[in-house]
């Protein structure tokens, strides 16, 4: 049997097929409005026949469509039964597999947004109408900045780029509008030191709320902060490592940063019924 994985974002779509042993044989990318072409097309060049597909994984971008909808679409042009999840769940997934079939992971990204894939006993968590999981808007400050949700105080508010700007702001620094991550921690001044330390306190307070509730085997990190080097990671480590309710344990939560490559999502989507 063989397995047909479809990675959704925004106008493209990318196509893999798997073998029984989980071996990449052809990749293919196409339109989004395609898509089921684009899998009947890849079965074709592989010379398969559609009832020697076990399923197809797709992984759909939040700003593409619903998954279910389209999984739905796509199964009934191919007559192939559909997984879906999100790109970000696939992603985690994705990265679980790559790092030794981890059976618990927390992928976190934040940049102009907060996003997350999380896998639990080696499946993507959804929730209630495929919308669980929304850590960008746990609240870490009662009260605090306004996020684009309506409350107000949430991760998304503090960690993204925004966040990032309006802290440097508060701190008494200028010309913040084009500031990055690894601009403000290469800054030495006091109205710089401020800044750094409030925000790696709430970036490291969320990531700690993450490994106390899930407590998963790894958390994976992205994005912009990644790259202000060792002056950001090494206090926010000494927090997580400080805070997190299994702080006494030797085989506490592993915390990296992302291997992601361009396939891994594709990897995950493959891996949706395991």
């Amino acid at each position: 049997m063989y397995i047909i994985s479809a990675v959704v974002e925004k106008n493209q779509s990318r196509v893999a097929i798997y073998d029984a042993e989980h071996t990449l044989l052809l990749k293919k990318e196409g339109p989004f409005t395609s898509l089921s072409e684009l899998c009947l097309d890849a079965i074709s060049e592989q010379n398969i026949k559609p009832t020697d597909v076990k399923y197809i994984g797709i992984a759909v971008d939040d700003s593409v469509g619903t998954p279910a909808l389209i999984a739905s679409d796509i199964e009934k042009d191919t007559g192939i039964r559909c997984l879906y999840a999100s790109v970000m769940g696939a992603r985690a997934l994705g990265e679980a597999h790559l790092s030794g079939g981890v059976p618990s992971l927390f992928l976190l990204k934040v940049d102009n947004t907060v996003e997350c894939g999380i896998v639990i006993e080696n499946k993507v968590f959804t929730g209630t109408h495929h919308l669980g999981g929304k850590i960008a808007h746990m609240v870490i400050h009662t009260g605090g900045y306004a996020c684009t949700c309506g409350r107000k105080g949430c991760f998304e508010a503090y960690a993204s780029n925004a966040g990032l700007k309006r802290i440097a702001a508060e701190s008494g620094l200028a010309d913040i509008e084009s500031l990055t991550h690894a601009e403000l921690f290469n800054m030495y001044s006091p109205e710089a030191e401020r800044a750094k330390k409030k925000y790696v306190t709430y970036l490291a307070g969320g990531i700690t709320n993450i490994i106390n509730l899930f407590q998963p085997n790894e958390v994976v990190l992205e994005g912009p902060f990644t790259t202000a080097g060792e002056a950001l990671t090494e206090p926010m480590m000494d927090i997580l490592l400080r805070e997190q309710y299994t702080h006494s344990l030797s085989n506490k939560c592993k915390i990296r940063l992302s291997d992601q490559t361009e396939d891994t999502a594709l990897i995950g989507a493959s891996l949706l019924e395991q």
